[in-house]
């Protein structure tokens, strides 16, 4: 059975949860890409260009039919990923963390995914290819209290993400001469990885039971003498 989350009286079984710490970190990350304003160049003696990618351009997986994407667009190619335990004991409970996320719960602290993933860029032009591969470079170390782009992620108990820029490509091969430009840019991610676990608070008490030893010696006297 189940140490973590064992409570007594016994409460109805948690479900199972329906996402991973990499699925709410990659979601916040494409809302992210969203957000910015990019920027191409415009003619020759103008200023540039400001446009915007859909946020249903910007897909979380490989896309199930890359010849049918609008451009720009951006996919996020998955890697194998690994999960750091910490330590070699058991998970660790997060103190701060009761009873924030419902009465009687805390959260429990397994280790830290890192995956280093690929973000594929889809242009239609090599000035538009150039702009996102130039934002996404310029947004990844913006950060001034650290080299990576950290994000929160409320919907995943208020953990925070972390994606480092690690190195990118421009590739060309035959798709260009249909008006496809693609680009990539590695990156690792790293999110800590909880669960919801239910606790209780031990409240220990104490027994005082109070005897008469005088009136217990006199009985025993009376005893003997009988």
């Amino acid at each position: 059975g189940l140490f973590f989350g064992r409570a007594n009286p016994r409460n109805k079984p948690r479900p199972l949860p329906s996402h991973d710490a990499r699925s709410y970190a990659l979601a916040k990350f494409g809302d992210f890409l969203a957000a910015l304003e990019w920027s191409r160049p415009g003619d020759i003696g103008k200023p540039d260009i400001p446009y915007r990618i859909e946020r249903e351009d910007i897909y979380e997986e490989q896309p199930d039919d890359p010849a049918s994407l609008n451009f720009p667009s951006i996919a996020f190619l998955p890697a194998r990923g690994y999960h750091d335990q910490y330590n070699l004991g058991p998970s660790d409970i997060i103190d701060e963390s009761r009873d924030k996320y419902g009465k009687g719960t805390v959260l429990l602290l397994q280790g830290e995914y890192i995956e280093s993933f690929m973000v594929e860029v889809w242009g239609s032009h090599i000035a538009e290819r150039r702009s996102i591969l130039a934002g996404i470079q310029a947004v990844m170390r913006m950060n001034e209290r650290s080299n990576a782009l950290q994000l929160l992620l409320p919907e995943y108990f208020d953990r925070v993400a972390s994606f480092s820029l690690l190195d990118s490509q421009n590739i060309d091969d035959p798709d260009v001469v249909r008006g496809r430009r693609r680009g990539q840019v590695a990156i690792e991610l790293r999110v800590p990885e909880v669960v919801l676990v239910d606790v209780v608070t031990m409240r220990p008490c104490i027994c005082i039971e109070v005897v008469d030893k005088l009136r217990s010696e006199q009985c025993g006297h009376d005893a003997d003498s009988t």
